[in-house]
C-alpha cells in the first residue's frame, strides 16, 4: 500500500515523458526498495529514489572522502541555488550520490518543451553550468575538475547563441568569421556569464555553507527543502556540520 506522504501530482510532473515500461519499472523499484527497508508501505522517498534510479542509472560503490563530499555538495548547491535564483521553483532533488560519470546532480522539475531559446534563457543556462565551479571557490576556495562537463555545456551554449547572432559580432557564419575573432567573443561571454554567477552567489555564501552541509549530512534533499532552507537565510535552522567538515568550511 502507499503510505500517506506520497504525492502522485508530484510523481507525474516528475516522470513527465516516461513511458509505460518507464513507470511499470519505477512502480516494481520502489516496491523493491520499501521491502528491502522493511516498510510495510511505499512512501514518497522511495518513489524518489526509484525515479533517481530510472533516470540516472544504479548507485555505485565509490564513496569520496568527507573533504570530498563536501567539495561535491556545495558545487551540486551551487547549481540549484543559481537555478533557483533564475528561475523560482526549478529545483526537484539534489544529491550526492554516485550514479553513471556523476558524482552529484541536480535534478529539475520539467517544464513547458521549448523549441525556441531567447537570449536571456541561455545566458542564464550559461550561469547555471559555471555556478558550481564558482561555488567552489566562494566557499572552498579554489575549483576542481568536477566543472569540466559543465564547461563544456556551457561553452556550447554559447556557441548557440553566437551562431544565432546573438552576440555583439551580429549575425555571423561562423564558417567565414576568424577563428580568433569568435574565440574571443565566447570567451568574452563566458567571462561576463562568470561574474554574474559569482555576483548573485556571492551574496549567498552563508546559504550555500547552510544548504551544503544539510546535503552532506543527507546525501539528498528536495527542491522544497533546498527552498525552505533558502527562505530562512540563516544556518541556525540546520544541524552542525560533521567534525570533520569544519576544517573545509572554515578556511572559506
Amino acid at each position: 500500500p502507499l503510505a500517506d506522504d506520497v504525492d502522485l501530482e508530484a510523481i507525474a510532473e516528475e516522470t513527465y515523458g516516461f513511458s509505460g515500461a518507464h513507470l511499470e519499472s519505477l512502480a516494481n523499484e520502489a516496491a523493491i526498495l520499501a521491502l528491502r527497508s522493511s516498510d510495510d508501505q511505499v512512501r514518497m522517498a522511495h518513489f524518489r529514489e526509484a525515479i533517481d534510479k530510472v533516470i540516472m542509472g544504479e548507485k555505485l560503490d565509490r564513496r569520496p572522502s568527507q573533504d570530498q563530499l563536501w567539495r561535491i555538495a556545495v558545487h551540486e548547491i551551487g547549481h540549484a541555488m543559481l537555478g533557483e535564483m533564475v528561475r523560482p521553483g526549478s529545483v526537484s532533488s539534489i544529491a550526492i550520490t554516485s550514479r553513471g560519470d556523476a558524482l552529484g546532480y541536480v535534478r529539475n522539475s520539467p517544464g513547458d518543451d521549448m523549441y525556441l531559446y531567447t537570449k536571456e534563457y541561455l545566458e542564464d543556462q550559461i550561469k547555471i553550468c559555471l555556478a558550481g565551479c564558482v561555488a567552489e571557490e566562494l566557499v572552498c576556495g579554489s575549483r576542481s575538475t568536477g566543472a569540466t562537463e559543465d564547461f563544456n555545456q556551457a561553452f556550447r551554449l554559447v556557441s548557440k547563441m553566437v551562431d544565432a547572432g546573438m552576440s555583439e559580432l551580429g549575425i555571423i557564419n561562423r564558417d567565414d568569421a576568424p577563428g580568433a575573432v569568435y574565440s574571443r567573443t565566447v570567451t568574452k561571454i563566458i567571462s561576463q556569464q562568470e561574474n554574474l554567477a559569482r555576483q548573485m552567489l556571492a551574496r549567498r555564501k552563508r546559504q550555500i555553507k547552510a544548504a551544503s552541509t544539510e546535503l552532506v549530512r543527507r546525501e539528498r534533499i528536495s527542491g522544497d527543502e533546498l527552498r525552505r532552507l533558502l527562505s530562512a537565510g540563516r544556518t541556525s535552522s540546520v544541524s552542525r556540520s560533521p567534525r570533520s567538515l569544519k576544517a573545509a568550511r572554515d578556511t572559506a
